[in-house]
């Protein structure tokens, strides 16, 4: 959108040229002269001792099995990309059906052990009130489907954590702030961990939506790449105390990842003092 597109839709090149018939058989796709490339950037994590990329889910698993946090690193590529609007043989955006959603359990258990109030007064907006200690969404069927619905709804129950009833984060940041894009990529982060827990998974294209998001405030902070490896570990915790209080973790488990944490925040604050 900050480019002019109207049509959300990214390809990239192979997909574009697609030789083995993968993405588009009985289509034939050409990219307009004049098009410029979009480098999208992509953060993963790594397993250094055992030198492979993981998922975001994978290693979400890692460490609630009990790895340490520092035996991973962030790793990134870029990966050029063209706007739908540039590929000539594209079919056209399908029109959007709203349909019917069923509010998924995740997020009643969520609203209840969080004690927080969610209503569906938004209008075309979805966001967390700080000071009212409320969210506010769009109608359920102002969305595209039920996870766009619940992914939102995890989005704003994540922000929600930042209260100083809870995990008490620092969101006084305002739109377009460095603070503002951290308390963003927190809160998006640890809806994609808490996503994994919902009734209906993400399609390749929600987590397309996901990514580009993060993205997006990736640009924010890339001036200071520390700050994204801080907004992980927040999601992570903010992620961890979301599972206790939908009841998906024990009293126990949850101590014992804050404890994790705290350890590995000490030894962080050891290594920078020498």
């Amino acid at each position: 959108m900050a480019k002019g597109y109207t049509d959300p839709r990214w390809v990239t090149m192979v997909q574009i040229m697609d030789k083995d018939g993968k993405y588009h058989p009985k289509e034939k796709w050409h990219l307009k002269a004049g098009s410029r490339a979009t480098y999208v950037e992509y953060w993963y994590p790594y397993d250094s001792p055992n030198r492979k990329a993981l998922t975001w889910e994978q290693y979400k698993r890692e460490l609630a099995d009990g790895r340490d946090p520092s035996e991973f690193h962030l790793s990134t590529k870029y990966t050029a990309v063209f706007n739908a609007h540039d590929v000539e043989g594209m079919p056209e955006l399908p029109a959007i059906e709203h349909t019917a959603v069923t509010q998924d359990e995740l997020i009643d258990k969520l609203i209840h052990g969080m004690e927080v109030k969610l209503l569906m007064d938004g209008g075309d907006q979805a966001y967390y009130s700080p000071t009212q200690d409320t969210i506010h969404l769009p109608t359920p069927g102002s969305f595209t489907g039920e996870y766009a619905f619940h992914a939102t709804a995890l989005h704003e129950l994540a922000h929600a954590t930042g209260h100083p009833s809870r995990l008490n984060r620092d969101m006084g940041g305002g739109f377009g702030s460095s603070r503002y894009a951290y308390e963003e990529l927190v809160a998006e982060i640890a809806s994609c961990f808490m996503g994994v827990n919902l009734t209906e998974k993400a399609s390749p294209a929600h987590i397309e939506n996901h990514k580009a998001y993060v993205q997006f405030w990736i640009q924010e902070v890339r001036d200071k790449p520390e700050t994204l490896v801080r907004a992980i570990k927040d999601a992570q915790s903010t992620a961890w105390y979301m599972d206790w209080k939908a009841g998906l973790i024990t009293d126990a488990e949850y101590t014992k990842s804050t404890d994790s944490i705290m350890e590995v925040a000490a030894r962080n604050r050891d290594r920078d003092a020498r």
